[in-house]
């Protein structure tokens, strides 16, 4: 019973130790870092040159990164991005949204597809047919270069009723 007891007291005094020094050398960071990297999708899978969210974030900040670097984030990260760091960005309106496609018949459950995606959108088992969330998958292309089988291709996705938006109406100029 005392060993409990002095186990109890100790955890509590390493806690209050603990709680004390988190305050004392707490680390102020940039808040408009702490914004941008928010916004970003939080798979670190590295496509931007960096090896993280936090610092791609801390990069753009800096401006030694462009807002468009993000190729999961899309065209709405960038420009929540760019209007948030108030720098423009040159965004194309025919911008596809990328979808990885597992062709099930050539599929033999290795795993590398499924380990290799930092959205966890893959999903399956050892030896088993994986296929592909397509709400979660951000196109990001990790998957299919570790696919052996090439059986993993990532394609432009197809405009249906759950991904068409309507165009942006075109400018008429009635000052002529």
């Amino acid at each position: 019973m005392i060993s409990v007891i002095v186990f109890f007291v100790l955890g509590g005094l390493l806690g209050l130790i603990l709680g004390y020094a988190s305050k004392l050398f707490k680390v102020e960071s940039n808040p408009l870092v702490d914004q941008v990297e928010a916004l970003m999708p939080g798979g670190q899978c590295g496509q931007c040159g960096e090896p993280g969210c936090r610092q791609a974030a801390e990069a753009m900040v800096r401006g030694e990164l462009a807002p468009t670097s993000c190729p999961p984030g899309g065209a709405a990260l960038s420009a929540a991005v760019a209007e948030m760091l108030g720098v423009s960005v040159e965004l194309s309106d025919d911008e596809k949204v990328w979808i990885a496609r597992i062709d099930e018949r050539r599929c033999s459950g290795c795993t590398r597809c499924y380990k290799a995606c930092p959205f966890d959108a893959i999903v399956g088992a050892n030896r088993q047919i994986h296929t592909v969330i397509k709400d979660v998958c951000t196109g990001c292309k990790l998957c299919s270069q570790v696919c052996p089988q090439d059986c993993l291709t990532v394609e432009p996705t197809v405009p249906d009723m759950s991904a068409w938006f309507w165009p942006k109406p075109a400018v008429i100029n009635k000052a002529g």
